[in-house]
């Protein structure tokens, strides 16, 4: 009888005992399975706050370019802002950059063609003539006082100014009036005939009105007697010149 009683209880014991590992056992499941849940959540939760940082929260996409643009005007004003005031705290910096630009000072002799050219078609060239070499320039002055007055008598094409003030004559696709070389622009004009004369004065020595003289009527009357008309012309450009070489 005892022992019957005994085996009773141990049968109860075990059943008790693979209740409670059921038990464990569901438990377990259950928080891993609670846990799994969350851990789903949670990584949607990231994507979700992850895609309104690059999307700027609700914001469509016109209200998006329109937001990063004001931080952009922000960005760059706070930007210049910063400049300015460090130029302020270093003041060499600041009058550096207060100083008005550096203007050239002309030289006697640019001073004396500039004003005695001053309200003549001519002035526009003197950007390029004033660059040259100083007997050319003052040849291209003295030469083209006598020739044109100064751009006043012209040949032209079309109606147009050649910008021919020399009385060059050089055969090129475009001739004016009187057989002369016709020219696009002032420029091109002055390059052409200072290049000229620049050969004259560099290889054949020519540095006076006098010699000069072969500009008029070829080398052919250079060293013979002069006319009326060609002695004229020596003195009118020994004139300008000579008040021009003062200034050397």
């Amino acid at each position: 009888m005892r022992k019957k009683a005994t085996t009773k209880k141990s049968k109860a014991l075990v059943k008790a005992k693979k209740a409670k590992t059921a038990i464990m056992i569901k438990t377990t499941k259950v928080a891993k399975k609670i846990k799994a849940v969350s851990r789903v959540k949670m990584i949607k939760r990231i994507r979700k706050t992850t895609k309104s940082l690059f999307t700027l929260g609700n914001l469509n996409s016109i209200h998006a370019r329109i937001l990063v643009l004001i931080l952009l005007i922000i960005f760059m004003a706070t930007f210049v802002l910063a400049s300015q005031l460090k130029s302020l705290s270093d003041p060499a910096e600041s009058d550096a950059y207060n100083q008005p630009p550096q203007i050239k000072k002309q030289s006697p002799l640019e001073k004396e063609i500039t004003e005695m050219t001053e309200g003549y078609p001519i002035a526009k060239m003197m950007p390029y003539i004033l660059k040259k070499d100083p007997k050319t320039a003052m040849f291209l002055v003295a030469i083209a006082k006598k020739e044109s007055a100064w751009g006043k008598r012209k040949p032209v094409l079309d109606g147009q100014d050649c910008f021919n003030y020399w009385g060059f004559r050089l055969k090129a696709e475009k001739m004016g009036s009187g057989g002369h070389t016709c020219f696009d622009s002032p420029k091109e004009a002055v390059e052409t005939v200072a290049q000229r004369i620049d050969q004259l004065v560099e290889e054949e020595d020519i540095d006076t009105p006098s010699d000069m003289i072969v500009w008029k009527c070829g080398y052919g009357c250079q060293d013979q007697p002069k006319s009326l008309s060609e002695k004229k012309w020596i003195n009118d450009v020994d004139f300008y010149y000579s008040a021009m070489n003062e200034y050397l």
